[in-house]
């Protein structure tokens, strides 16, 4: 990365931009580690199905909240307009449906990002304020309008991580095709677990079905990550397929420890423990997307080089 120093067209140079992703990480790794524990309250909580007595909920404040959203916000918009620079420039030379697919979806995660949170700040006032009557009439964050541009990213990630493996010379050992094909049990087997044996009885409304996409999503994007780490182990310009096998990992994570919260918070309701925005989990979020913005740039530096040879495994 040390050899990343080419200009880009607005003048910051590819050695800044991945330093700076780097610190935007640490920082917001920091922020999460520090800050995460509930610190506002005791308020009432009286849920309608609760037969128990009232219980107490503590809540995260207002600022910390605040904070986790400007933190994946400002990921998500540099890692689009990064990924979109490179659909952008015809010298890419690793296929610009790539980085288009990519920042699709990245952007519309961002959208969909700022709808939920905007109905999380709303329900959960809602809630403090008089309890589950308090909130009932108020739009659910999940799911929620929100989703459907969280449906959108899975199809244009999707999309863009197969591109970066369909037609490439793929030369994997019979014994990294194990390794690929066990990877996919074990994420089949954690998703499956998550997304049906957590949570109370099965019943497949909306938010269940909604659960499995985005389970076959990230199962998806696992499996063409594990296929980009093994092809592309080596080598300074394997660099960028490197971090995009790190980013699809890091969303898989993110989005299944996500599900389990969801899921085991919507069964504890009456226990004070529901799931509340800012858990730790969010965090492999912005590194999914500090990742992929960072192989965005490292990418652009390569292809902008004056000689360049093609990617080959």
């Amino acid at each position: 990365m040390s050899r990343a120093k080419s200009p880009s067209p607005s003048g910051i140079s590819t050695q800044s931009i991945v330093w700076a992703a780097i610190g935007w990480a640490a920082l917001a790794l920091m922020f999460y580690l520090f800050f995460n524990v509930p610190t506002d309250g005791p308020h009432t909580i009286k849920p309608e199905e609760c037969a128990k007595a009232i219980k107490d909920l503590f809540v995260r404040p207002n600022w910390y909240r605040y904070g986790t959203y400007i933190f994946q916000t400002v990921a998500i918009s540099c890692s689009g307009i990064l990924c979109l620079r490179n659909w952008r420039s015809s010298k890419i030379i690793s296929g610009r449906n790539v980085w288009l697919g990519l920042g699709i979806g990245i952007l519309s995660w961002g959208i969909g990002n700022l709808i939920f949170g905007y109905l999380d700040f709303q329900y959960q006032s809602g809630l403090i304020a008089g309890g589950a009557k308090g909130a009932k009439n108020l739009v659910q964050t999940f799911p929620s309008i929100a989703d459907i541009f969280f449906t959108a990213t899975y199809v244009f990630l999707s999309w863009g991580m197969a591109m970066s493996v369909i037609g490439r010379r793929l030369n994997l050992y019979p014994k990294q095709w194990a390794i690929v094909g066990a990877v996919g049990f074990v994420g089949v087997v954690v998703a499956a677990y998550v997304t049906f044996g957590v949570g109370g009885e099965f019943s497949l409304d909306t938010g269940k079905i909604l659960n499995i996409v985005y389970a076959l999503g990230d199962i998806w994007l696992l499996i063409v990550a594990t296929i980009l780490l093994l092809a592309f182990w080596g080598g300074k310009a394997a660099q960028s397929w490197r971090l995009l096998g790190s980013a699809g990992i890091a969303m898989f994570f993110g989005d299944l420890w996500f599900n389990y919260s969801i899921n085991t918070g919507i069964s504890k309701v009456c226990e004070g423990k529901q799931y509340q925005s800012g858990e730790p989990a969010e965090f492999f979020w912005i590194l999914a997307f500090i990742l992929w913005g960072m192989a965005a740039a490292l990418e652009f530096d390569l292809s902008s080089r004056p000689t360049t040879r093609s990617r080959r495994n």
